[in-house]
């Protein structure tokens, strides 16, 4: 949708906001929500930096590091938790995780949850995942990610990829957001965004918007106000690396 509707749709939203005080204003439901989300034109960025060479040895050390962080979590809801010797086996693919995280969560009797491609309950599963209770249900689901986790390949962005973010997001993402009524706080200056990531603390996000929860309006806005991860994944802007 143009932007020249969304202020269609604020010119008519003010035009009611005459109306009497002791009428009620109706809440839009979530179809009428999601049809209100409006896009804005994306600039012409730069392509997308190349990122830092990332050795074996690198790998490893992020594997070990990402099951140092996990187990940091199961402590913080039980501090006396035991940590248990986990046997890494493989790195799950994009093609396998859902089979593989699910037989472990399954043979460690954990509840599945699962996350789908669309609002649809018959759409195709493209997430699981878990919810524990007790101690020994988030020790059980801490050893099947670490049995088998996500391959990591690449380091964290450098300061030419962290630049292009806080460029896609203040000329492009952040203002999208602000189209469709959600409050983004000013920016950071570009390098201290740079120097202090990942503490930066300025992120445009949904927030607390009344619709965050609504998976129908979520989908719009993720559609018309795509975010930088995406953009990159999908090649909607070009890359350096190809």
């Amino acid at each position: 949708m143009a932007v020249g509707a969304a202020l269609i749709i604020l010119a008519a939203l003010t035009a009611c906001s005459g109306a009497g005080a002791d009428e009620a204003t109706p809440t839009p439901d979530a179809t009428d929500a999601a049809a209100q989300i409006v896009s804005i034109p994306m600039p012409e960025f730069a392509p997308w930096p190349a990122g830092d060479p990332f050795t074996e040895a690198d790998i490893e050390a992020a594997r070990i590091a990402e099951a140092d962080r996990d187990w940091a979590g199961v402590l913080m809801s039980y501090p006396d938790a035991v940590r248990p010797e986990v046997v890494f086996e493989a790195y799950v693919t994009d093609e396998n995780r859902v089979d593989v995280m699910r037989a472990c969560y399954e043979a460690a009797g954990l509840p599945i949850d699962e996350g789908r491609t669309g609002t649809d309950p018959d759409s195709p599963v493209d997430a699981i995942g878990t919810s524990t209770s007790t101690v020994e249900e988030a020790i059980a689901a801490y050893s099947c990610r670490v049995a088998h986790p996500n391959k990591r390949t690449s380091g964290p962005p450098n300061a030419e990829q962290l630049g292009w973010i806080h460029d896609y997001l203040t000329e492009y993402y952040g203002p999208c957001l602000e189209a469709n009524g959600i409050e983004v706080p000013p920016a950071p200056p570009r390098a201290e965004f740079v120097a202090n990531w990942p503490n930066q603390g300025w992120f445009p996000s949904v927030g607390d918007h009344p619709m965050a929860m609504d998976a129908e309006w979520d989908a719009a806005l993720a559609e018309a106000c795509v975010d930088p991860d995406t953009a990159i994944m999908t090649g909607l802007v070009d890359r350096e690396d190809g």
